[in-house]
């Protein structure tokens, strides 16, 4: 269960401002929410929600990768590359939200650091492809236990079913959003 509601996270941390009421979300975010209830408040559950997990999921993630002094983009850059699927700068970027002067300076601190690998793409030598390196690993493993457990723990008390009805409508959200006349390219930072 805590799989599919960390995936409904994966996919709404972005993209997502949209509304519904989350009465099944109730715990840490339950103060959250009992502050904007009402039929007129339901996209406010939602980004209110939304924000409050992706705040303290990152503070989660932080904390495990506190001794190795990573940033929030570099932490977000090795767990989509442990994931796996996303191996340039520019699929973290669109996958993120991230700006690509934000990935790129991530990628190059943990290349530095002997984390990343990365080669030329062998069709295209503009593109580098990014492989996470054994030092990484246990940095990595930290991240992963940290956000399991994350999720775990928010996940207590919510049913199988409730789970699965959560993640078609983020599914319904998202299909919604890729048909919105939305930026799909990060803005860079100003300034």
């Amino acid at each position: 269960m805590t799989e599919l509601l960390g995936g409904c996270y994966n996919l709404l941390c972005v993209k997502c401002s949209k509304r519904n009421n989350f009465a099944g979300l109730r715990g840490k975010v339950a103060g959250a929410v009992e502050q904007t209830r009402g039929p007129d408040r339901l996209e406010e559950n939602l980004a209110v929600v939304m924000m409050r997990v992706r705040r303290s999921v990152r503070a989660a993630l932080r904390e495990a990768a506190q001794s190795e002094g990573l940033s929030q983009n570099e932490i977000e850059v090795l767990l989509l590359l442990a994931k796996g699927g996303y191996d340039t700068a520019r699929d973290i970027s669109r996958q993120r939200g991230m700006p690509r002067s934000l990935v790129s300076k991530s990628v190059d601190l943990l290349l530095k650091r002997g984390y990343l690998q990365a080669s030329p793409d062998a069709r295209d030598r503009r593109v580098a492809r990014l492989r996470l390196l054994p030092p990484a690993q246990a940095t990595v493993d930290r991240l992963v236990l940290a956000k399991e457990a994350f999720f775990s723990q928010l996940c207590r008390g919510i049913t199988r079913e409730e789970a699965e009805a959560f993640y078609s409508m983020v599914g319904k959200l998202t299909r919604n959003l890729n048909e919105c006349p939305l930026a799909d390219e990060p803005e860079e930072p100003k300034g």
